[in-house]
């Protein structure tokens, strides 16, 4: 049967998930409203997605075997780590279109997710471990080298983009029918697999080994330069400045950082600077005003629409929490 909506407080969390998550500092505080699911659907198949809002700021944490995850973000954004690999994944936005990332861990991890008050999560996360690919042949074609080399890496993403088709298979399965407890297990089997099908498939169309559509040294360029606008160095320079630093032309540097970050130079920077300004409020004690101020704005109201669009809750109504 499909879930109710509910809330899931932290010390229900090792038990829901069975999965060893939890949160660092212990704790029961409310963490999530609405509708969030962990299944393991066959050996080696396992499949976990929420639609929810989260209720505080927190971090959750486990250990995570080897594997490969398909992490498809319908709406929202989470930071996330697995060990040393840092990524964002969804957009802030829901203009931007949902992308698919593909992450393989080839020995144990540990993973960490930040959680932020207020917003609101689609997401499905489909995981098969290396037992589930065992006697499954090893296959000759391009398509299968290319899976079994990305079975064999560590830590390496890959983004793909989901068919429309894929979209309706993943909003079907957040919202499933109430099927008894067979057939709602075959209902999800079928659709987790034909994400991973898409998602693995996908692995064969490049012969180049990428990240995020980029070359390996592309790559690092970009994560160098993130680095350089989360210290805030390139706060007041201009988009030409920030190329000559990185050492491509503007227009390069626009298409390699939205190939990285799904949003151009520009809105990094302003999502930067926001949530610097929710830190304030809700850390601080900072007025909205402040808060405008550090976030680059002369105008408070301006300040409040974008910050709305951006977290999907008014600067006011987060300090009045605090």
């Amino acid at each position: 049967m499909n879930q109710p909506d509910h809330i899931i407080r932290g010390d229900e969390l090792p038990a829901t998930s069975r999965t060893g998550l939890h949160l660092p500092d212990g704790g029961d505080d409310r963490l999530f409203y609405g509708r969030v699911k962990w299944a393991q659907l066959r050996d080696g198949l396992s499949l976990h997605w929420s639609d929810c809002e989260e209720l505080q700021d927190f971090v959750t944490e486990n250990t995570v075997d080897p594997r490969v995850s398909f992490v498809l973000f319908l709406q929202g954004q989470s930071q996330v780590s697995y060990g040393d690999l840092s990524l964002t994944l969804g957009h802030p936005s829901s203009r931007h279109a949902p992308e698919g990332v593909a992450v393989s861990m080839s020995e144990p991890v540990q993973f960490r997710r930040q959680a932020r008050r207020g917003s609101h999560i689609r997401k499905l996360v489909v995981s098969l471990t290396p037992d589930w690919f065992e006697g499954r042949g090893e296959g000759v074609g391009a398509t299968d080298g290319a899976i079994r080399r990305f079975m064999g890496s560590h830590l390496t993403p890959r983004v793909w983009k989901p068919s429309s088709r894929l979209l309706t298979l993943a909003d079907q399965m957040l919202n499933p029918p109430g099927y008894d407890a067979l057939l709602a297990s075959l209902y999800l089997e079928s659709r987790a697999l034909d994400i991973a099908c898409e998602a693995l498939a996908s692995l064969g169309e490049a012969t180049t080994v990428v990240e995020h559509g980029l070359r390996p040294q592309e790559y690092r360029r970009l994560q160098r330069l993130v680095e350089m606008l989360d210290s805030g160095e390139a706060d007041s320079w201009s988009l030409d400045h920030i190329a000559r630093e990185t050492g491509v032309n503007a227009t390069t540097l626009q298409r390699q950082f939205r190939s990285l970050k799904g949003m151009t130079v520009f809105e990094y920077q302003r999502g930067r600077r926001l949530n610097s300004a929710r830190e304030a409020l809700e850390r601080e004690g900072a007025t909205v005003t402040e808060a405008a101020w550090r976030a680059g704005y002369n105008s408070p109201a301006n300040f409040a629409t974008a910050f709305k669009r951006q977290f999907g809750i008014s600067p006011r109504q987060v300090r009045s929490r605090v």
